[in-house]
């Protein structure tokens, strides 16, 4: 080959790769730009929440539970200790606890069912202190224990029933498909099985944890939805 060949062919692969850089680069920042204007919004509408579902807890006089943003997709509310408890050991709903659910859950009911369409998950999520049941043969007994915990008040949660007619009644049923309950055992709690009861006891309670959807989960329910429909023509 001459050098006026190999000259060209190296200036012609030079240009490629300069093309592909270039092209490269446009998708790249294009992706950002999306990927911002999804955060922009997911931080929008989870602002909103927040804000909607701290107004109906005021509404109801519910004034200390607080609606905390984890991050832009994520809020958790926070209950206060005196409010939904449990005695060592136990995973039965205390009257106290009973009484705090019955006003509490009819708010995230009714919170759900504004934002139904951006709602990815309700977790329900236990706690324990760090102090193991005597002679507990299972080493994982506070992890089991704060399952119960949160089982027992979804159970609450699906029991819940308002007048079919009441225009703020849910659907259960589609509650029930974003709705999920786990335990975390004693992970969270930061005081020992040697500290006080009354610092223990504060670990003994219920989180409750709300993820709004990305645009992926929103587009993955869509086609869902459109391959159900289209299987039901």
């Amino acid at each position: 080959m001459s050098d006026t060949g190999h000259s060209a062919l190296t200036s012609s692969l030079t240009d490629m790769m300069t093309s592909l850089m270039v092209i490269f680069v446009l998708l790249l920042v294009n992706y950002l730009g999306n990927r911002q204007s999804e955060i922009a919004q997911a931080r929008s509408k989870t602002d909103e929440m927040q804000s909607q579902f701290s107004i109906k807890l005021r509404e109801a006089l519910i004034n200390d539970v607080k609606v905390q943003k984890i991050d832009d997709y994520n809020l958790v509310v926070i209950v206060p200790e005196d409010k939904l408890q449990f005695e060592s050991g136990m995973n039965q709903l205390n009257d106290a606890a009973s009484i705090f659910l019955n006003q509490f859950v009819p708010v995230l009911l009714e919170t759900y069912k504004q934002f139904e369409s951006d709602v990815s998950l309700i977790n329900v999520e236990g706690h324990t202190d760090k102090k193991l049941k005597e002679n507990a043969a299972n080493k994982y007994y506070n992890w089991d224990l704060s399952q119960e915990r949160a089982s027992a008040v979804m159970k609450f949660m699906f029991n819940y029933r308002k007048e079919a007619s009441d225009s703020s009644a849910v659907d259960i049923d589609n509650f029930k498909q974003i709705a999920l309950f786990g335990g975390r055992g004693p992970i969270e709690c930061p005081y020992s099985e040697q500290d006080d009861e009354a610092l223990r006891k504060t670990c003994r309670t219920v989180k409750f944890k709300i993820r709004l959807k990305s645009s992926e989960e929103s587009k993955a329910i869509r086609d869902n939805l459109h391959g159900r429909l289209e299987g039901e023509k």
